[in-house]
């Protein structure tokens, strides 16, 4: 029985020497070659994958969309969509540079963009559709959207030289949210290579005169560039402080120099967009996307109440402070401006609407009609 017990245990430790020298050797080049007949150099290159590509980053734009390219995008059970994008890298058909029918360009972020739908049912599509359907076919309105993800309105400047003045529209439409185009408006919180990195007219001024995307310069060199003109402490708490401690600031009159410096920046660039649109006589627009703050003070009171928690002091906000500040604004500039709190339906009011087909063709509805009126009242010829 001692003999057994003897034989056994020699037996278990010479298979277990056994499975780990096995188990070195399967690690080798040699093993590798036997039982695939390829090296660890081959077995690399077999395993690479190409992966499609959908957003590039623009040098002159920022985020992009990577022209004639088809998108499928799906989140069951709220949307199933397919689109491609046209030669400039938007959503919606190709238009020839030279047209004599009416043209509107539009201008904006996921919104306009609205991969999530079909281009038949986009509200830019729609709204061209309604326009020559109200009239009696009498109207022919090209509506043209350039739109992507997370653009803010230094986006859509560049945009407006690069890809939209070639079109020669005869109006520029700019679609604007508060609560995100502004915070996607400053390099506090989205700089390079997807945000924007403002040229000012000098090292020391306040002024901006031009905006670049991508590395203009070693990003390295960018950011200590930003962080001389905006200090670490704005850099690394203007996230933190945005939902509660900046954005509440647009409906109120209490000072808050870095909400100011932000919403600045929103107000320079529009200027820059309607300077350049002066050069071409193209008038200026801006489709001012209503929040729930704006016509609720019910809401307004309940997120007064939040912000206060978060700054740990009064905050009085106002909805006469919000919007109607903000429009007197940009009349002072010459900038006309369309309001969609006169919708009767709600329209696209938050990324959810975008993916929802009756949200586009609210919003379509509503932009035609804004457009007869303006042939009626001959603001348009």
């Amino acid at each position: 029985m001692k003999t057994f017990l003897t034989y056994f245990l020699v037996l278990i430790m010479g298979l277990g020497m056994g499975l780990l020298g096995f188990q070195s050797f399967s690690k080798t080049e040699f093993y590798e070659k036997l039982t695939k007949g390829e090296t660890k150099i081959q077995k690399a290159r077999i395993t690479q994958e190409a992966l499609p590509i959908v957003y590039i980053n623009d040098p002159d734009v920022g985020p992009m969309l990577l022209p004639n390219t088809k998108i499928h995008v799906r989140n069951d059970p709220y949307y199933d969509s397919t689109v491609i994008t046209n030669s400039d890298g938007f959503t919606g058909r190709n238009y020839p540079l030279i047209t004599d029918n009416y043209r509107i360009a539009i201008l904006g972020d996921s919104a306009v963009e609205g991969y999530k739908v079909a281009d038949t049912n986009r509200f830019t599509f729609l709204t061209e559709l309604m326009v020559f359907q109200k009239t009696k076919r009498k109207k022919k309105v090209e509506v043209m959207g350039f739109g992507i993800s997370g653009w803010g309105t230094a986006h859509q400047f560049a945009a407006l030289k690069k890809f939209v003045l070639k079109y020669n529209p005869d109006e520029v439409w700019v679609m604007f949210c508060v609560t995100n185009d502004t915070g996607d408006n400053t390099p506090l919180l989205n700089g390079p290579p997807n945000g924007p990195t403002y040229i000012y007219e000098h090292p020391d001024s306040d002024k901006i005169i031009d905006v670049k995307f991508g590395y203009s310069d070693l990003p390295e060199a960018l950011q200590a560039e930003r962080v001389r003109r905006y200090g670490h402490k704005a850099l690394r708490e203007t996230w933190k402080m945005w939902d509660m401690g900046l954005l509440p600031y647009f409906w109120s009159d209490q000072p808050n120099p870095l909400w100011e410096l932000i919403m600045g920046q929103t107000y320079q660039v529009l200027g820059l967009m309607k300077k350049l649109c002066d050069t071409k006589d193209i008038p200026l627009t801006v489709i001012y996307r209503k929040t729930g703050y704006d016509k609720s003070q019910k809401h307004l009171d309940a997120y007064q109440k939040q912000a206060e928690d978060f700054v740990k002091h009064d905050l009085p906000m106002k909805i006469e402070l919000g919007f109607p500040r903000f429009q007197k604004r940009l009349k002072e500039m010459g900038i006309d401006i369309i309001n969609t709190w006169e919708m009767k339906e709600p329209g696209i009011i938050n990324n959810a609407d975008e993916a929802e087909n009756s949200k586009h063709f609210q919003l379509a509805g509503f932009l035609s009609d804004k457009i007869i009126e303006r042939f009626a009242s001959k603001k348009f010829t």
